[in-house]
């Protein structure tokens, strides 16, 4: 099995520098001496952790593996003799996910979704604001489109509890925080683009 080429240790860490391509071909040969039978090894070891952050609901599971391993090699260039590359990866992809819960989360994530038309007749902005929405929820992945739609769709008593609900499935609400912010900034910038059309 051939190697691929990108570095996994590419994706953002700020407390640490990338990974090197000579730290990577250290884990490679920690893997297996056998060049074909490390690069299968890895793609293991990525496929796992990667299902492993799926699971615990992170919104970017790819950069935490690159984070993973980015830490992986700097043990493994300290001190070599784990032999269950499996066990430590996950040791660390543990303490990697333990730090992704605990990121502060600024306010505005909680802020309700709105949009500014751009100069559109006040009898006209509310109904082609709601075509443009109802059009942009419909080009989101279907997971997206339900989660944002349980996420805003709900009032007084049963929002609270929708919203508990929510974060229980999402993995807790730091992580749901994230994500329907992320999905509110899709939104927003696909509903600003299709009312300037509608203006021009």
């Amino acid at each position: 099995m051939a190697i691929v080429t990108a570095q996994p240790g590419q994706e953002k860490d700020k407390n640490k520098k990338p990974l090197t391509p000579e730290a990577f071909n250290k884990f490679l040969l920690w893997l297996d001496a056998d060049r074909d039978v490390a690069g299968t090894k890895y793609e293991e070891i990525r496929n796992k952790l990667v299902r492993y952050f799926v699971h615990k609901g992170c919104e970017d599971p790819d950069e935490l593996f690159g984070i993973t391993i980015d830490r992986v090699a700097v043990i493994l260039a300290r001190d070599n003799n784990y032999s269950n590359p499996l066990a430590l990866c996950f040791g660390v992809a543990r303490n990697v996910w333990l730090e992704y819960q605990k990121k502060p989360i600024p306010d505005q994530l909680d802020e309700d979704f709105e949009i500014q038309a751009p100069e559109l007749d006040d009898s006209d902005s509310h109904e082609q604001k709601l075509k443009c929405l109802e059009t942009c929820l419909d080009k989101l992945p279907g997971a997206d489109r339900t989660l944002i739609s349980r996420y805003h769709g709900a009032e007084g008593r049963d929002k609270i509890e929708t919203r508990k609900q929510l974060a229980a499935e999402q993995g807790g609400n730091n992580v749901l925080r994230i994500r329907t912010f992320r999905i509110r900034a899709k939104l927003h910038t696909c509903v600003e683009e299709c009312l300037k059309r509608r203006v021009n």
